[in-house]
């Protein structure tokens, strides 16, 4: 039997081993953070399975563990790191895997296969048993599930439940050969143990049962008769020898048998009988043994023997009846006592002590269906019979048992409703327990209330039958009704008992607000959260449901008080102080202060899950708090503080990022940035600014750029182009120009150094000089000093002088304002020059929109003043320094690569002509430059 059940056990660890390696199809059902394309995780998990069928399991876990890297809480790809260690026996990772597989995918049948398989090896039977049962749950009807919970309950010594279990389901698959087969084969080892114990009775009955599922086994009918003869039960020995010969004619075994059963009781005559006549010759030695036995029998003067032949003579004797009829049941010859009887009542006539003494040898013999068919027949014909009456409901109940538990229940309500009027009070709880149970497996439910009722009302103090009505009142879907019984319950108990009910109210309470939350209705759920909680003041679920519709229904004052109401109740549980601080949030506590409350929290409760999500959340939230106000590297630190608590999250991650480009670090900025993962319609616009950031990493610049101008009454072009060489060595910055210009009167170079220093993220400066030789200042310098403001403001202030070739000298200062709006950037820029003592202004505004970043950018401007800007005139384009004048541009830029990048702008000058100022002249530019990063 041990070699059986290890069979068994490995057989089904296989094939669920078998299963999985056939190739696993994936789920629809994704984690909301990580969604996965359905045809990628297909080739990725078909990929993994080669692998396994390949026997390359390192390689399928090293696939597997890669994905798990861009998607953690794929519960599909966490089965399969799972798989891995139930291959390589590792039992308890695999265990921890697959566990974590169903929290992230709870319908994935395949995980609590692996489950069964690693409970089953690491001898944890019960856990086994639970994952089997889950399955079940999905397909009941599955019959290798139930051998296997039936193999695990006598893995865990449960025989009891094995084979009540393996009976079950033999009645419900009767055609499967297979069960069949364990069945009987545990009716073999039952048999033989009950033999071995000594206890014969039950050995015969269960060799019984066998002969009907196996008639046509001759060792199944020997064990039979051996039982019937250690319990000295010769005649159905013989009568079980007789139907074995009737299936085995002239089998030895079988023939020696009977003969010594008949010896057993000196039946010489039917031992010659049957030896002449099926035996034939072969059997000449025994016959003349047994024909002297039979002689030296027949010198017994035996008064049965006598009163039987004069009952040959005269069937109606009723004194011989009697002796012949009393001997053949003292010897337990109950067939020819039945026989003897017939024929007795035949000339008599079937008498009520007749059927009485027929009764008695049904009894005797345990035939319990002609003994009912007999007592109905004997009730039917004297119903005034108590004793009578008393059996034939014994019978009937019996067999409305039997129908209850074929759950053929119509067939049971009618034989209730048959024999309650005439049932005794020992019935009546039973029949009444039955009714009520027939009528609500039928969907009987308001007769299944009338009879609870009638219950109740002969037992008033039993309250189970209020529970059994609120049950069927929630089967009704009458939800009100079944509440206000549960209710009238706690109404009429004492308080100390109130306890008992409280789970089966809670029970209910929990289904009607789920189901009421499922439908939308939250304001009714509301309702029945305050009802349960005037019941259960401090029920957990009730509360945590209060504070979830308070949540749904955006009601700030409501989620403030269901929160405060949990925390006083339960004031050390993480869950309800987390709610508070959140509720508190809502209700406007500075994210400064809930980030401190949470930090206090999860210092205290680091491996909660709840409050950990809620500190990262709160990290977030605070984090991105302090770069809108350009404290980017308190941001980064209290980010930092999040992922202490959870390496892995992306949002923390992405606005440190965003953080980093701020401090204009951008190697860390792309880095963190990168784990972002955008959706199909930002991914194009995620990819630019990864290539932005990328741009601005590099250290050295080289800048080309080309002016073209020309006067509208004047169709020659004038050019300037320049060379510009920056490099980055931060916090500093060094650049070197040179620009050039070749016009009618020659050739004119210009060079210039400049030096940029980042002394904080609000503070910058940068100050350049130069030097000319034509057509430009023959010296400049210029400084300016750079301070970034919250809520993106930022001032400059600057101061220039300039002598031109003229003699003239320029002195400027320069005050601008910047303002970002989103992708928008408005700038406004006053410069006051002072040339000879004489007073000069110019007012420019300028717009910029980014596209995607500061590289991808329209371009707006315009400017009006007494004299032309700054640039310009570095240019000499206009000699004439103190003429009123305006301005207006557009132009564009463009990241073409992570290493170059472009932009245009066109202007248009208009300003008084130095000879007539009646007169306008204009003036029309376009820049050209090519950017190129290394």
């Amino acid at each position: 039997m041990n070699r059986r059940i290890f069979t068994i056990h490995k057989g089904l660890f296989l094939a669920l081993l078998a299963i999985q390696l056939s190739g696993y199809v994936p789920g629809q059902s994704l984690h909301a953070q990580e969604l996965l394309q359905i045809s990628d995780k297909d080739d990725l998990v078909k990929n993994i399975n080669k692998r396994f069928g390949e026997g390359k399991y390192k390689e399928a876990k090293a696939i597997t563990e890669q994905g798990l890297k861009r998607y953690p809480k794929d519960g599909d790809l966490k089965m399969l790191l799972g798989k891995y260690y139930v291959l390589t026996k590792q039992y308890d990772k695999a265990r921890y895997e697959l566990n974590k597989a169903l929290e992230y995918n709870r319908s994935s049948v395949d995980a609590r296969h692996l489950l069964v398989a690693v409970e089953t090896e690491t001898k944890r039977y019960s856990s086994a048993i639970c994952f089997v049962n889950e399955l079940l749950e999905v397909n009941p009807y599955w019959r290798g599930l139930w051998r296997k919970k039936i193999e695990l309950y006598r893995l865990q010594g449960n025989e009891v439940e094995a084979n009540r279990l393996l009976k079950r389901i033999s009645q419900v698959f009767p055609g499967d050969s297979v069960i069949q087969g364990d069945v009987n084969y545990q009716m073999e080892m039952t048999a033989n143990d009950k033999r071995k114990a000594g206890k014969i009775d039950d050995a015969i009955e269960i060799n019984k049962l066998l002969l009907q599922e196996k008639p046509r086994n001759l060792e199944v009918y020997l064990d039979l008769i051996n039982g019937y003869i250690k319990a000295g039960d010769y005649n159905n020995a013989l009568v079980s020898t007789e139907r074995g010969l009737n299936n085995f004619p002239r089998n030895k075994s079988l023939a020696d048998k009977k003969v010594a059963i008949l010896e057993h009781n000196k039946r010489y005559d039917e031992i010659l009988a049957f030896l002449q006549k099926e035996m034939g010759g072969s059997a000449s030695s025994q016959y003349n043994y047994f024909l002297l036995e039979a002689a030296r029998s027949a010198k017994d003067n035996d008064p049965a023997i006598l009163y039987g032949k004069i009952l040959e003579g005269d069937a109606g004797n009723e004194e011989a009846f009697q002796v012949v009829f009393n001997h053949l049941i003292a010897q337990q010859q109950y067939d020819e006592a039945l026989d003897k009887l017939r024929s007795y009542a035949r000339i008599k006539g079937m008498s009520k002590p007749l059927q009485a003494k027929e009764l008695s040898i049904y009894r005797l013999k345990n035939d319990k269906q002609k003994e009912a068919q007999l007592i109905k027949t004997m009730y039917l014909n004297d119903p005034n019979d108590m004793d009578l009456r008393e059996a034939y409901v014994g019978f009937i109940a019996q067999e409305i048992k039997d129908h209850l538990g074929a759950e053929e229940w119509a067939t049971a309500e009618g034989k209730i409703l048959m024999i309650i009027p005439i049932a005794t009070e020992e019935y009546r709880d039973y029949l009444n327990n039955a009714l009520q149970n027939s009528y609500f497996q039928q969907g009987k439910y308001r007769e299944a209330i009338d009879m609870l009722d009638r219950m109740k009302a002969l037992d008033p103090s039993n309250q189970t039958y209020t529970l059994k009505k609120a049950s069927i009142l929630m089967r009704m879907q009458q939800v009100d009704q079944a509440v206000n019984v549960y209710e009238e319950l706690f109404r009429s108990v004492p308080e100390n008992q109130q306890f008992y009910y409280l789970s089966g109210y809670n029970d209910m309470m929990m289904q009607i607000v789920k189901e009421s939350n499922e439908s939308n209705r939250y304001l009714a759920s509301l309702n029945w959260v305050n009802r349960w909680l005037a019941i259960d003041p401090s029920n957990k679920q009730a509360l945590m449901y209060g504070i979830n519709l308070a949540h749904q229904m955006k009601n700030k004052e409501l989620l403030m008080q269901f929160a405060e109401r949990a925390k006083n109740a339960y004031p050390d549980d993480s869950t309800f102080r987390v709610h508070l601080v959140m509720a508190m949030q809502q209700h406007g506590t500075p994210v400064a202060d809930v980030y401190g409350m949470m930090k206090e929290e999860v210092q205290q409760n680091p491996y909660n899950d709840l409050v950990v999500k809620t500190f990262v959340q709160s990290s977030y939230d605070y984090s991105k708090s302090l770069l809108e106000k350009k404290e980017s590297t308190e941001a980064i630190k209290i980010a930092n503080e999040g992922l202490s608590y959870h390496p892995m999250d992306k949002e923390l991650k992405y606005l440190k990022g965003i953080a980093y480009e701020k401090l204009k670090q951008y190697d860390s900025a792309i880095y963190y940035q990168s784990f972002y993962e955008p959706s199909l319609m930002e991914l194009d616009e995620f990819k630019s600014n990864l290539k932005y950031l990328q741009h601005q990493s590099y250290n050295n610049e080289l800048v080309l750029s080309h002016n073209r101008a020309r006067f509208g009454d004047n169709y020659s072009i004038q050019t300037i182009s320049m060379l510009e060489y920056t490099t980055i060595q931060k916090p500093n910055s060094f650049t070197g120009r040179v620009l050039y210009s070749g016009r009618e009167e020659g050739r004119g170079l210009q060079g210039q150094v400049e030096w940029g220093r980042i002394w904080s993220p609000l503070w910058s400066t940068r100050i350049d000089v130069g030097y000319a030789n034509k057509y430009f200042p023959k010296y400049s310098a210029n400084g300016t000093i750079i301070r970034t403001l919250p809520k993106d403001w930022e001032i400059e202030a600057g101061a220039g002088y300039r002598e031109f070739y003229d003699g003239m000298n320029l002195s400027s200062v320069i005050a601008a304002v910047g303002k970002d709006l989103g992708q928008f950037r408005l700038q406004g820029k006053f410069t006051q020059s002072f040339v000879q003592q004489k007073w000069l202004y110019n007012a420019a505004l300028q717009a910029r929109y980014s596209l995607d970043h500061p590289k991808n950018y329209l371009l707006a401007m315009a400017n009006i003043g007494s004299t032309p800007d700054i640039e310009l005139l570095d240019y000499q384009y206009i000699n004439t320094l103190s003429v009123l004048n305006s301005m207006v541009g557009a132009g564009a830029g463009r990241l073409l690569t992570k290493n170059i990048a472009a932009n245009i702008l066109g202007t248009w000058y208009n300003f008084q002509s130095p000879v007539d100022m009646t007169l306008y002249r204009n003036l029309y530019n376009l820049y050209f430059q090519l950017n190129v990063k290394f």
